[in-house]
């Protein structure tokens, strides 16, 4: 079960019946999961979900929230933390040792594929006394909406660096990049485009992104980077059966690659936007007394 801590995220675990620890979900009606940080839901549209999660005190889910006096739990979602024009709200079940279960039917999901930020507020009456957050991943069914974008899922990411298994990372012997981490790399990626010059009328959000191979290129750049940072860090060479051995010497090599990676996101955004803002400078406006449209 995936615990939550109050306003600090928390760790893995299973909800919803797929997922584990540090990977993403791979089985419809599922939940991904991730080591640490804020955990990840994911719901496929055209089906109910019922998915199931713990609140805790603390970030390592080992103290169980209490319910006993909480006289309402709801669930909300939104496609990004000022968006206030669309919203999906769900009241929750819940038990006193703080296990919550929340109900997502094609009625709350269809049309809304996409990554949300989600949380789970805590009510004594009408007072909210606690807030605890999760991301919500929307992804396409083949038979539910099909309307909008192709959601960006966190194996999308995966397959593009090859972080699929733990077969596929021999040294590491685990997964490189939780759920929570590629989805804080699009989130990173998006806010990029929206605060790159020009500004457009129009801003974008993880459920609206219409360019998706190369929000991939721009996650991918994030996740190296930020990858690099940490190698970086933990760098100490040792001895060893008269070998001298570093296993955090990966950083230069990944700086590479975020550079890579993140040049390509770079251009694509300057000569996107250079588009996109030239096509906003022509339209028509109608002058009624001279019988006309004029352009510009």
């Amino acid at each position: 079960m995936i615990c939550i801590a109050e306003n600090i995220g928390g760790k893995g675990g299973i909800a919803g019946g797929a997922g584990a620890q540090g990977q993403a979900s791979q089985i419809a009606g599922g939940a991904g999961a991730c080591d640490y940080g804020y955990p990840v839901l994911e719901v496929v549209t055209g089906l109910t979900t019922d998915l199931t999660v713990q609140l805790t005190k603390d970030y390592n889910g080992t103290i169980p929230a209490d319910l006993s006096s909480i006289t309402r739990v709801d669930f909300c979602a939104r496609p990004s933390m000022v968006s206030h024009n669309k919203e999906i709200k769900v009241p929750c079940t819940y038990t006193a040792e703080g296990v919550v279960t929340v109900s997502l039917t094609p009625k709350e999901v269809d049309y809304n594929n996409g990554v949300w930020y989600a949380e789970f507020h805590t009510y004594q009456d009408d007072v909210q006394v606690g807030n605890y957050r999760a991301y919500l991943c929307i992804r396409k069914g083949m038979t539910g909406s099909q309307d909008g974008p192709n959601t960006i899922t966190a194996m999308d990411v995966r397959l593009a660096v090859m972080d699929t298994s733990i077969e596929a990372n021999q040294l590491l012997d685990d997964l490189e990049f939780s759920d929570m981490m590629i989805y804080h790399a699009i989130e990173r990626s998006i806010d990029e485009w929206n605060e790159t010059p020009p500004g457009l009328a129009r801003k974008f959000d993880a459920t609206n992104f219409p360019f998706k191979e190369h929000l991939i290129k721009g996650a991918v750049g994030y996740l190296m980077q930020e990858v690099a940072y940490r190698y970086n860090r933990n760098r100490m060479q040792y001895n060893a059966a008269g070998l001298n051995l570093d296993s955090n010497d990966k950083g230069p090599a990944y700086i590479a690659m975020a550079q890579a990676a993140r040049l390509e996101w770079k251009n694509f955004i300057a000569a996107k936007k250079t588009e996109m803002n030239m096509a906003e400078c022509f339209g028509t406006f109608d002058l009624p007394y001279f019988g006309n449209k004029c352009y510009w």
